[in-house]
C-alpha cells in the first residue's frame, strides 16, 4: 500500500530555487530604491527600515532563500549608499543583519510549514480522489452504512442492480434495501426491485477499522443470472437423464416386442390346429368361441407389438379411413377388464355423425386403453366409481374423444407434468402410458389434454382427424 500512495503522492522535482533567488534580489532591489527615494525627495533618512521590511516580506512570502537573498543584496547596499549616517555603524550592522537573517530564519519556517500543510492537504485530495475513483467505478457492488443502519454511499454497480438513482440515496436505509438481510445471513437473500424485477443477491460486510467503528462496507454480488443459468443447466441434465431413459425404454420395447413376437406366432399356430382338429370332431360352441377369442387376442398382441416396434423405430405411422364408431367401441371392450377389477361402471356415449377417422388403428386402441385403465386405477378407492367415454365431432374437421372419472382428481404438482416421461403417482406405474399417449396423438396431428374436473374427478380429451358420415355419401355417390 505504502508503494501504492508513494505513486500517487508522487510530484514533480521542484524547480523554485532559482525564482526564489530572483525574488529576493528584486525585493532587495526595491527596498534599497525606496531607501533612496526616502532620502533625496521626501527627506526622511532611514538607512536599515526599508531592508527589513523586505526582509520581512521575503521570509512571510518566499522562504529563507528569498530573504537571505533580500539580505546579501540590501543590507550591504544600503552601507555603502550611507557610510557616513550616524547610524551606520560596525556593531549596527551587525545588529541589523543578525536580526535579519534571525527573522529569515523564522519566517522561512513558518512559510515551510505552511506549504508542508499545503502539500499534505494536496495529497490527501488526491487520496481522496483516487479512493472515490475506485470506489465509484469497481465492478463490484459495494455500499457504506453507519450503525443505524443508514446508507451513507453507494457505488455505481449497487446502483445498477438496485435501480436507483442518485436522487434516492439520501432515503436508502439497509432495512428499505435489504429487507430481512442481517450480517448473520450466509444465504443468498432474495429482493424485490421498484420496478418488480426479483434478485437474489449474496451480501457480506466488512467493519471499517476502529477509527471509524460506527462504518462498514457492504458488499453485494448479483446471484440472479447464476442461479437462473445453474437451474437451467439442472433441468437440462434431468431432461437429458429422462432422454436417455427413453431411449433405453425404446431399446428394451423393440427388443420385447421381437422376442415375445416369436411365441405369440406359435400359439396362433396351435390355436389354429386346435381349431382345425375340433372342427373334425364332436366341439361345442362354447369351446369353438373360446378358440375364435384366443386367435382375436393372439392377433390383437401380435399388432400391438408391431405397433410398439414401429413406434420406438420411428417408422411411419399406418394410418388410413377407418369408422371412429368401430374402433372406440373396441378400445372400451379392451379396458372392460380394468374397469371390472376397479368395480367401476363404464359408459360410452358416441354421437351418431362421428364419421370416420384417419389414424393407425392399434395405436389410437391402446391410448384409448392407457386412459380407461387410468381412469379405473384412479376412481378403484372411491365411493362412487364411474368412467364416461364420450366421442363427438370437434371443430375443424376433428373428432374429439374424452374419458372422464370421478375419482380424487388431479394433485397440482402432477397436473403440470401429466405427459413427462417417468412421472407416476401409481406405486408400481412406469410413468410412460400418458407419455407414449400423447406421442402416438401428435403423430396423428392432433392433441391430448388432461384436467381436474370442477366437481370432482379428472377429464382427458384427445382430437383425431375426422371425415363425417355426410362427406362419405357424397364421395361415395
Amino acid at each position: 500500500m505504502q508503494r501504492l500512495w508513494a505513486k500517487v503522492d508522487q510530484q514533480a522535482p521542484s524547480t523554485e530555487w532559482p525564482r526564489r533567488l530572483a525574488h529576493g534580489v528584486a525585493l532587495g532591489g526595491a527596498a534599497l530604491f525606496l531607501t533612496t527615494i526616502s532620502r533625496h525627495l521626501i527627506g526622511v533618512d532611514l538607512p536599515f527600515a526599508f531592508a527589513l521590511v523586505a526582509v520581512a516580506l521575503a521570509a512571510a512570502w518566499g522562504g529563507a532563500l528569498t530573504a537571505v537573498a533580500v539580505v546579501v543584496t540590501a543590507i550591504p547596499a544600503a552601507v555603502m549608499l550611507n557610510p557616513d549616517h550616524p547610524f551606520v555603524t560596525p556593531v549596527n550592522i551587525v545588529v541589523v543583519i543578525v536580526f535579519s537573517l534571525i527573522l529569515a530564519l523564522f519566517g522561512g519556517h513558518t512559510t515551510a510549514l505552511r506549504k508542508r500543510a499545503d502539500v499534505e492537504a494536496s495529497r490527501s485530495r488526491r487520496r481522496e480522489d483516487y479512493l472515490q475513483s475506485i470506489f465509484g467505478t469497481t465492478p463490484a457492488a459495494m455500499l457504506i452504512a453507519d450503525a443505524a443502519d443508514n446508507i451513507l454511499a453507494i457505488n455505481t454497480s449497487a446502483r445498477d442492480i438496485f435501480g436507483i438513482g442518485d436522487e434516492d440515496v439520501e432515503r436508502l436505509t439497509l432495512a428499505t434495501l435489504l429487507p430481512g438481510w442481517s450480517n448473520a445471513d450466509v444465504d443468498p437473500c432474495c429482493v424485490q426491485r421498484a420496478d418488480g424485477k426479483r434478485l437474489t443477491l449474496s451480501v457480506s460486510s466488512v467493519a471499517l477499522p476502529p477509527a471509524t467503528d460506527d462504518l462498514r462496507t457492504i458488499y453485494i454480488r448479483d446471484e440472479t443470472d447464476r442461479i437462473a443459468a445453474a437451474e437451467a443447466l439442472a433441468l437440462l441434465q434431468a431432461e437429458l437423464h429422462q432422454l436417455a431413459r427413453a431411449t433405453a425404454l425404446g431399446q428394451l420395447g423393440s427388443a420385447i416386442a421381437h422376442e415375445v413376437n416369436q411365441p405369440l406366432a406359435a400359439a396362433a399356430n396351435y390355436a389354429k390346429i386346435a381349431q382345425v382338429a375340433a372342427s373334425r370332431g364332436p366341439m361345442t360352441a362354447e369351446v369353438g368361441d373360446a378358440l375364435d377369442s384366443a386367435l382375436q387376442q393372439i392377433f390383437r398382441a401380435a399388432d400391438v407389438l408391431k405397433g410398439l416396434r414401429r413406434f420406438v423405430q420411428r417408422g411411419p405411422l399406418q394410418a388410413e379411413w377407418v369408422d371412429a364408431r368401430q374402433i372406440i367401441t373396441e378400445g372400451a371392450k379392451l379396458g372392460a377388464f380394468a374397469v371390472r377389477q376397479a368395480g367401476a361402471e363404464l359408459t360410452v356415449t358416441i354421437d351418431d355423425d362421428i364419421g370416420e377417422v384417419f389414424i393407425d388403428a392399434t395405436q389410437i386402441q391402446q391410448v384409448l386403453l392407457n386412459l380407461i385403465a387410468n381412469a379405473a386405477d384412479a376412481v378403484a378407492d372411491s365411493a362412487t366409481r364411474t368412467i364416461t367415454l364420450r366421442a363427438f365431432p370437434g371443430p375443424e374437421e376433428r373428432c374429439t374423444i374424452t374419458v372422464s372419472d370421478t375419482g380424487p382428481g388431479l394433485a397440482a404438482e402432477i397436473e403440470s407434468a401429466l405427459f413427462t416421461p417417468f412421472q407416476t403417482t401409481k406405486r408400481n406405474g412406469l410413468g410412460v402410458g400418458l407419455a407414449i399417449s400423447r406421442t402416438i396423438v401428435e403423430a396423428h396431428d392432433g392433441r391430448i389434454t388432461g384436467a381436474s374436473n370442477p366437481r370432482g374427478g379428472a377429464s382427458f380429451s384427445f382430437t383425431l382427424p375426422r371425415r363425417s358420415c355426410r362427406e362419405e355419401l357424397a364421395g361415395a355417390a
